[in-house]
């Protein structure tokens, strides 16, 4: 079974770019779509609920350390959305199709490194200083673009 997050429980919902503080989480076992709101505040309490739920396969946009140190403990494979708009349609055709690439250890801890680094020296994700909503938005923006000019392997 996989999960990804996704930004809504509306039916075809874009995949979220927050991991651990999605609102919810889409699982598909190969046939069957639900869509479940996200019972935890951080990334990494999220790892035991899909175990539980027999996850193996994670889809995601982005990802923190802690979720990431805890996904490294386990069989569970991370496997990238894609980049832009991507829905929850996109993701079930690309898994189906077996078109999701798997991110690598090292893939992963770039794209944590730069968004961390990123999130440091911008508003990206980061709520430490006063800024309004325009803004963070142009903000996030110009992070995601730097991590995609920085890891084009990844981000095609």
């Amino acid at each position: 079974m996989i999960t990804f997050p996704v930004k809504t429980d509306k039916e075809n919902a874009a995949v979220s770019p927050l991991f651990g503080k999605a609102k919810y989480f889409a699982f598909y076992d190969g046939k069957e779509l639900r869509v479940e709101k996200n019972p935890y505040e951080k990334g990494s309490q999220l790892v035991n609920w899909f175990l539980e739920k027999g996850v193996d396969k994670i889809v995601i946009k982005e990802m923190g350390s802690k979720p990431f140190n805890k996904v490294i403990q386990t069989n569970i494979k991370v496997l990238f959305a894609g980049e832009g708009r991507v829905t929850t349609s996109d993701v079930i055709k690309g898994f189906d199709e077996n078109l999701l690439n798997e991110l690598s250890v090292d893939e992963l801890k770039n794209i944590i490194k730069e968004h961390e680094a990123n999130k440091k020296s911008s508003s990206c994700g980061s709520h430490t200083h006063e800024h309004n909503h325009d803004h963070e938005h142009d903000d996030k923006k110009v992070c995601h673009k730097k991590i995609r000019a920085q890891n084009p392997y990844i981000f095609k």
